[in-house]
């Protein structure tokens, strides 16, 4: 009679955490800490303890230390496009900000979930949150969500929100420091001798509105007055911009420069500008706002506010790890940066 192989009649028993504590000669709690990456371990013991598990086969079961962490090890994006502003998630400041993020959560061992809310959802907070399919979320943008935003309550500890200052926040907020990007643009514009600037944005959003109020402020600075008929109220979209630029030249009102909101908004103008025969920088200079990938391949290439998405993507994904750890996180602003290039006229810069 043939015996069965006791391998295979009884396959090896998993080890268990006492096991492989002994093993490395920790206590369990460092093996806990060290398998689900604490920074609290050193990296010498972590990788010891890594090793051990590997060499026996020591398996984490992800499902079930989510179970136990009560962890997706999810974060959600929230992107609030609204319908009349013409903005698609293809729009170039989106597809940054999203790949700082998830390049952020990413280091941080997380997966990212993109979600662009319904019209009538209240906030993307109840699909994703609420059914655990997200430890926090990282709302890009305030738009049409001020209000639903200060009403989300005890779960405002696992929102953080990309925008701007507005009132007494209830939300930890990350941003650029828009009043004083608004400043700058509109120093460079005067420096170089233009008096007549037009302001191209939608500003009745809390970030622009901060930009405009920049934009004031340099005129102070400069002891100049700002016609308050040079604005053009167009959305971040930019679907009508082209054509509203294009109107407003055949108006004959006149300007010597454009501050755009946006760099798809500026580079709109550019193109209006050029499509009637209006010299860019020698007729009238163009600045835009983000620092997108595309300014610089403009033509001519275009002077803008960087807003550091890179930074602010990784902020935020701190922050609302920190949060999601108990601990009490401040709202941060960016640094905002001038970068001069031919649309402006000034020296050239990468």
């Amino acid at each position: 009679m043939s015996h069965m192989n006791d391998a295979a009649a009884f396959p090896p028993r998993k080890m268990t955490m006492a096991e492989l504590a002994k093993l490395a000669d920790v206590d369990v709690s460092t093996v806990s800490r060290a398998l689900n990456d604490s920074p609290l371990v050193k990296e010498e013991t972590k990788r010891l303890i890594l090793n051990i598990a590997a060499e026996t086969g020591y398996a984490v079961n992800a499902s079930a230390r989510n179970l136990r962490r009560q962890s997706s090890e999810a974060i959600g994006m929230v992107i609030p496009l609204r319908p009349e502003s013409g903005q698609t998630i293809a729009d170039p400041f989106y597809l940054e900000m999203v790949g700082a993020v998830s390049q952020a959560a990413s280091e941080k061992g997380y997966d990212l979930i993109v979600s662009i809310p319904r019209d009538d959802e209240t906030i993307a907070e109840r699909r994703l949150l609420q059914t655990g399919k997200a430890d926090g979320l990282i709302v890009i943008g305030q738009a049409g969500m001020a209000g639903r935003l200060d009403d989300i309550g005890p779960l405002a500890r696992k929102v953080v929100v990309w925008g701007g200052r507005a009132g007494n926040m209830n939300y930890t907020l990350v941003g650029s420091d828009n009043v004083e990007g608004g400043r700058l643009a509109a120093d460079h514009l005067l420096s170089l001798g233009r008096q007549q600037i037009l302001f191209l944005g939608p500003i009745n959003l809390p970030e622009v509105k901060l930009r405009h109020q920049g934009f004031l402020k340099a005129h102070a600075e400069h002891g100049q007055d700002w016609n308050e008929n040079l604005i053009l109220e167009v959305e971040f979209g930019a679907k009508n911009a082209f054509e509203d630029v294009i109107q407003l030249l055949e108006s004959g009102k006149k300007f010597d420069a454009i501050f755009a909101a946006s760099d798809v908004l500026a580079m709109s103008a550019l193109l209006a500008l050029n499509a009637r025969g209006v010299r860019v920088p020698e007729d009238i200079a163009v600045v835009g706002y983000d620092n997108i990938a595309q300014a610089g391949m403009a033509t001519p290439s275009l002077t803008t506010i960087d807003q550091n998405i890179a930074q602010g993507g990784q902020l935020m994904v701190e922050k609302l790890l920190a949060q999601l750890a108990g601990e009490t996180v401040d709202s941060e602003l960016t640094s905002t940066q001038l970068i001069v290039r031919g649309s402006s006229g000034g020296f050239m810069q990468a």
